[in-house]
């Protein structure tokens, strides 16, 4: 496969043609085609653990939004070439990541943003404790711990103010399609977010939605429900959401610099505040 970027400065690309440049890498296999330098800009446009997964953005909007799976910064690309290889039933997707439970969990250490002047957030410590309880072989109370540590970590990526009526404008954040984006990689950092909120209430009867739901662990806690796959699709999802804010902050940072001319000098963390 050739390099579709030209040379130049920024390649000579706008936004759009660098979106459509990035989508004939997708399909790039790293397990078959062996291993090769990204091309310049990729990762505008495309997350790191994207790459080699020989996966489309649309495929991996499709496990996002039909399985509430969390595909952005994690998992490692080999787990998202098998996702998106796997049978679309539910339990299928569930499956690849029980399997891959391991290399899952260290990519997620690898993911976690370093405690650093500028967090006022628990966030960061609190991830710390999920992977402790992980890592200790505690995988429910860790599932737990994230699913409830990362509301506030959604209303922030989705920049929804909270309120007593927040979840409909969070599901509407994340109900976006791909096209009614500018930054349609960013979306799919939201797109998981939607089937956490399925309607479910227990004392109507109502069945137990088959994606992860926040509504049947919070009223319920059925362990069929909250099983080892979905314990791993909270905690990716609490990664997930901090490594973007984190990605978010670092860009806010840089944007900074460039605008008062400092860039590449260390800045004041007291200022960004």
């Amino acid at each position: 496969m050739a390099d579709p970027i030209p040379t130049g400065p920024y390649g000579g690309l706008t936004a759009t043609q660098l979106i459509e440049a990035a989508k004939q890498w997708d399909l790039y296999d790293a397990s078959t085609e062996g291993w090769r330098p990204r091309p310049p800009f990729y990762a505008e446009v495309r997350y790191e653990n994207w790459w080699g997964s020989g996966a489309t953005l649309s495929q991996l909007h499709e496990l996002a939004q039909n399985h509430g799976l969390p595909v952005a910064w994690v998992p490692p690309a080999d787990v998202l070439r098998d996702l998106v290889k796997a049978d679309d039933a539910h339990h299928a997707k569930l499956a690849v990541l029980t399997a891959a439970e391991e290399r899952i969990r260290a990519s997620c250490h690898r993911e976690i943003p370093e405690l650093h002047a500028g967090w006022k957030e628990d966030y960061a410590v609190t991830v710390r404790h999920v992977m402790a309880a992980w890592d200790d072989g505690h995988l429910l109370a860790a599932g737990c711990l994230a699913l409830a540590g990362s509301e506030d970590l959604m209303l922030e990526i989705a920049e929804v103010e909270r309120t007593r009526g927040a979840y409909k404008p969070l599901q509407q954040a994340a109900a976006r399609g791909l096209s009614e984006t500018p930054s349609p990689h960013e979306q799919v950092v939201l797109t998981p977010i939607g089937p956490l909120f399925t309607k479910y209430m227990p004392e109507d009867n109502d069945p137990i939605p088959e994606a992860l739901s926040r509504h049947a662990v919070v009223h319920r806690m059925p362990l069929e429900h909250f099983n080892a796959g979905h314990c791993v699709v909270a905690i990716m999802l609490m990664v997930s959401l901090l490594r973007e804010m984190e990605e978010r902050r670092t860009q806010a940072e840089v944007s900074w610099l460039i605008d008062i001319g400092e860039y590449g000098e260390e800045p004041d963390s007291e200022a960004l505040d």
